[in-house]
């Protein structure tokens, strides 16, 4: 029988669980779309910062994340990851409705492309979620 030692695990949960917040990134950018700007400030706040260009508005909000991990294995000792992130997530609204998502800066865990562009994201999807679930949008 074959046994697997907890620690050996901790970097697949960790690549799963950025995985994940990933699929939510990816999820937002089309979910989100035709959201009016006024839902859209209800769930996520107001914007870090806001253009408006004729009847084009601009919105961007910041996130920003930093984690450590320290592992040690037998044998060969300690190891220790650390790292910093951020997602600007950039909302593009014609007359009042969400048009395009697009994220920018240090975005991708490995392996899970935006992902660090979920924790912006969640609170709009679970506001979008219990809209569908009334029955309004």
């Amino acid at each position: 029988m074959i046994r697997i030692r907890p620690i050996y695990l901790a970097p697949l949960l960790l690549t799963a669980c950025a995985a994940k917040d990933s699929h939510i990134a990816h999820e937002a950018q089309t979910r989100l779309l035709g959201m009016s700007e006024v839902n859209l400030e209800s769930c996520l706040g107001v914007p870090d910062q806001h253009s408006q260009f004729g009847t084009t508005d601009i919105l961007t909000y910041y996130a920003t994340s930093t984690s450590s991990d320290s592992y040690s294995l037998p044998v060969v000792g300690g190891i220790s990851f650390a790292n910093g992130a951020y997602c600007h997530a950039t909302f593009q609204l014609q007359n009042g409705r969400v048009t395009q998502i697009l994220y920018s800066g240090e975005k991708n865990a490995t392996g899970a492309p935006d992902a660090y562009c979920a924790p912006i994201m969640r609170t709009c999807l679970a506001h979008l979620g219990d809209k569908v679930a009334a029955g309004t949008r």
